[in-house]
């Protein structure tokens, strides 16, 4: 009797190891397609027979609006992107405030998604040694 309650219980154990190992990759794949999900908010996709520059720009919410956010930075403090006027603006831990112009979007994309180094991986690079026009504006 006690080898069959010792079978039953193995059984029972396996059973719901399987259903929590079934359930934990159920869960990452889930987290996975919501965040593949999320990284599309913000594109918008076109029709081809559609002209671009028609489009308003309040249908494309991209970048900040020109609004500093937090950044996560060793010397950068807060960044911000306008996508109609493709200016970027960067405020450094020192304080001093920088707007770059004619910046593509991408390479706002890219300056976020590099954090905690995005000024020596991607602004310094691209926007200091790539010769996009800037201004110190405080």
């Amino acid at each position: 009797m006690a080898r069959q309650s010792e079978h039953a219980l193995r059984a029972f154990i396996e059973t719901q190891l399987k259903f929590k190992t079934m359930m934990t990759v159920k869960t990452i794949l889930f987290a996975t397609s919501l965040t593949l999900g999320l990284s599309a908010c913000g594109e918008q996709a076109t029709d081809s027979n559609t002209n671009p520059s028609s489009q308003s720009s309040e249908s494309q919410p991209f970048g900040t609006n020109g609004q500093l956010i937090s950044i996560q930075s060793d010397n950068v403090r807060a960044a911000g992107y306008d996508a109609v006027s493709k200016v970027m603006t960067v405020q450094f831990d020192n304080g001093y405030l920088y707007e770059y112009y004619g910046v593509p979007a991408e390479l706002w994309t890219s300056f976020i998604a590099a954090q905690p180094h995005p000024w020596s991986q991607v602004g310094y690079p691209r926007l200091v040694r790539g010769g996009i026009p800037y201004k110190r504006i405080g």
